[in-house]
């Protein structure tokens, strides 16, 4: 075992994880890290695929690790989520598993949900998700949370088309225009009228500089729209 090489154990601590599910994780990946004593000696690119696979969690007392990975999810949200699937999303957990996380922090009081009013082809009342910033465990928590991170999505870079949670923001759209290669700047389009949080989101991580590029030329669009428009263009060319 080289001296730079980590064992299961280390691996788990450093990560947050249970020793178990290191080792099912190093078996799936087939990374070939067994000895001949049946132990597993993991060498440092081997540690950053097994981070990447299972992500980075912190043990907080009084907290689950999918509870610390709803609430991370949150943090990483000021303006909130619209829904336990969103949060899901953000977290990687299930939307039941986030469901479950969700009424158990709001009980503890660490999450709050806030009435508000989007643009979502009509105006739409919603209850928006928040970290409670204003519990008096919060100044704890935020350090810790910031050392979490979700694993890595390894699904294709580019959704093909809009996904079915936002078809309600593309009702009267043919469907020909929901495929992003193309109808990509309909698509920005239309999410920067609608200004749907869980849209902009998703746009962001699918949708083209140029998609935004030419969404932002599109008449009707105030100042701060416009502006909104060339901040997403440049993270997507980024």
């Amino acid at each position: 075992m080289d001296s730079s090489d980590l064992s299961a154990a280390d691996v788990a601590r450093e990560l947050g994880t249970s020793l178990p599910r290191v080792v099912r994780a190093a078996e799936r990946l087939r990374l070939n890290a067994r000895q001949s004593n049946g132990r597993l000696a993991l060498r440092p690119a081997q540690v950053a695929r097994l981070r990447e696979e299972l992500g980075v969690s912190v043990r907080i007392p009084g907290l689950t690790r999918t509870e610390v990975s709803v609430l991370s999810a949150l943090r990483n949200a000021p303006l909130g989520l619209v829904s336990a699937r969103a949060v899901a999303y953000r977290a990687k957990v299930s939307p039941t598993a986030a469901s479950r996380a969700l009424n158990s922090l709001t009980g503890k009081g660490l999450v709050r949900a806030e009435p508000t009013t989007i643009a979502a082809g009509r105006a739409r009342r919603v209850e928006l998700l928040h970290a409670n910033r204003l519990s008096p465990r919060w100044s704890k928590l935020a350090p810790l949370l910031a050392g979490v991170y979700p694993p890595v999505d390894r699904r294709a870079e580019r959704d093909v088309q809009v996904p079915p949670r936002l078809r309600h923001l593309f009702w009267n759209t043919a469907p020909a225009q929901l495929q992003l290669e193309r109808g990509g700047p309909y698509i920005a389009r239309r999410l920067l009228s609608t200004m749907d949080l869980d849209g902009l989101a998703w746009g962001a991580r699918n949708l083209s500089a140029s998609d935004w590029a030419h969404a932002r030329k599109a008449r009707g669009l105030d100042f701060n729209t416009r502006a909104l428009a060339s901040n997403l263009a440049a993270a997507s060319a980024a």
